[in-house]
């Protein structure tokens, strides 16, 4: 979408009212301004400013009328060919009667060389102006007008000294990074990320995350999920793991050209504390994008107003800031199949819509623990590229979980026989075994010794898996999955 390209179009099939949608309503009136001046030399270019009332390009006052209600009326009658720039303008149309002056002054200046263009960062047009508007949107910058805009702002920072250590993959990455920020943002951004450096590296890229993580704290249903996960410390599921890695530089501008889409999503539902969670944790540091969670529990409660309005509102924020994950977790707890009405079913209705037909670089991933809950709608292809089974640890895997979070504590392996381990916790989540190794190091530092494999001895006998309390939800659970998910392990663990 070009905005120009689309106003130069609505002008020359006779639109003299135009809405734009921006967040960069400076960018968007520079090219409304340069596109009139450019089709219609000697065209005045008029701007209301609240105080100051009508501005023309060179800073004199036309008008020092100040009110919306005076400016429009002032408008009908003024006999020069001019557009008039009129900045969230929509927050004057509570008053009906400004609406209907809105409305004869559209009229008023039909088949004259006179323009309005209105300019706002959300699109909100009284139903009696619907007809006489036509609507167009300012995207935010490209990765074309971002490589350029970043090639001038290093050209700068090279002739000041400062050393770029960047390979062009970097560059890639540090332009997905920047996606979904405004130019402005984008240089007030870089200069607080560069300041003082004298070498620029690669490792600017977590910090262009953290400024987008400033950004998503005015969505209180949202929040960045900051605490990244290596891949290499999650024992087991290795199909899931191949998966994600095979996909890891998926959202570069080499995959495009490589004729690839762009992944949409994948979904991980199984047994509770297997890693469902945590593999989809991995996903922001291994692909180098942030990651996004969308709490449902708080859509619902109503913090961010009306269920419906906080999940759609959230969406779009999360597309501004693209390429992101857009975590669901326990994806069924807010969408379901069960027959609601109101906000349920609308929140279902536009996430299905969505989940078809957006085309912004956000990749959705979604963790399950009742899939028979969700709608068939939700799993058909075309939502989600995959949607992955997570089973109890199989022992292979049980021996790398002990590993991992022995070491993890500062362990050394060779006090302990990971293999005898890994065999009594048959039917044993990689949670509970974590939690196994915390509650014993907690026994060992209360004595200030080193841990044990007694200690954890201590705590099996006291310990009962949850494979024995809810055996019969989690044979349900892998009747389910046998023929409609793929295994995320290799292997199949011990019943």
């Amino acid at each position: 979408m070009n905005l120009k390209v689309d106003l130069k179009l609505s002008i020359i099939s006779r639109n003299q009212v135009v809405y734009i949608v921006s967040l960069e309503q400076d960018r968007a009136e520079k090219i409304v301004k340069n596109l009139f001046e450019s089709l219609f030399p000697g065209i005045e270019p008029l701007n209301y400013k609240i105080g100051k009332g009508l501005i023309n390009s060179k800073g004199e006052t036309i008008t020092d009328k100040d009110g919306p209600d005076e400016i429009l009326k002032f408008y009908q009658n003024y006999d020069k060919k001019s557009v008039l720039l009129l900045k969230d303008f929509h927050l004057y149309w509570k008053d009906p009667t400004l609406i209907r002056l809105t409305k004869e002054t559209v009229l008023n200046i039909k088949g004259k060389m006179k323009y309005i263009v209105f300019i706002s960062t959300i699109l909100d047009i009284p139903i009696e102006l619907t007809r006489d508007i036509e609507v167009l949107d300012l995207p935010l910058p490209d990765k074309k007008e971002i490589r350029k805009f970043l090639s001038q702002i290093i050209e700068t920072y090279k002739r000041k000294g400062t050393s770029f250590k960047l390979s062009d993959s970097d560059i890639d990455e540090i332009i997905i990074g920047l996606q979904g920020m405004t130019l402005t943002e984008i240089h007030k951004s870089l200069i607080k990320i560069l300041y003082n450096k004298k070498v620029i590296e690669k490792s600017i890229i977590d910090d262009i995350h953290k400024l987008k993580k400033q950004i998503i704290k005015k969505e209180s249903v949202l929040e960045y999920v900051d605490n990244k996960i290596d891949l290499n410390n999650i024992g087991g599921l290795e199909y899931l793991k191949e998966w994600l890695i095979k996909r890891k530089d998926a959202f570069l501008s080499n995959a495009e050209e490589y004729g690839l889409d762009k992944p949409r999503g994948v979904l991980v539902m199984g047994i509770t504390g297997c890693g469902k969670s945590l593999s989809i944790k991995a996903i922001p540091s291994l692909w180098n994008i942030p990651m996004f969670r969308l709490d449902m529990n708080l859509v619902y409660s109503g913090i961010g107003g009306e269920p419906e309005i906080a999940f759609n509102r959230s969406l779009k924020l999360v597309e501004s800031l693209a390429p992101a994950v857009l975590w669901l977790d326990e994806i069924e707890s807010g969408i379901t199949d069960k027959q609601t009405e109101g906000s349920t079913s609308r929140i279902l209705g536009f996430f299905l819509t969505w989940m078809q037909e957006h085309k912004s670089d956000i990749f959705v991933a979604a963790t399950a623990n009742r899939i028979d809950r969700l709608p068939a709608e939700v799993l058909r292809r075309g939502r989600f590229d995959q949607i992955f089974f997570v089973d109890l640890p199989t022992w292979k895997e049980r021996e790398e979980i002990f590993k991992v979070h022995l070491l993890k504590r500062k362990n050394n392996l060779d006090d302990f026989n990971i293999q005898q381990l890994a065999q009594i916790t048959k039917g044993w989540s990689g949670a509970e075994i974590e939690q196994v190794i915390i509650s014993a190091a907690y026994e060992a530092y209360a004595e200030k010794r080193k841990l044990t494999e007694d200690d954890l001895f201590k705590i099996f006998g006291n310990t009962v898996p949850l494979s024995t309390t809810m055996s019969e939800q989690i044979k349900n659970i892998r009747s389910w999955a046998h023929d409609r998910a793929i295994r995320a392990s290799k292997e199949i663990p011990e019943v």
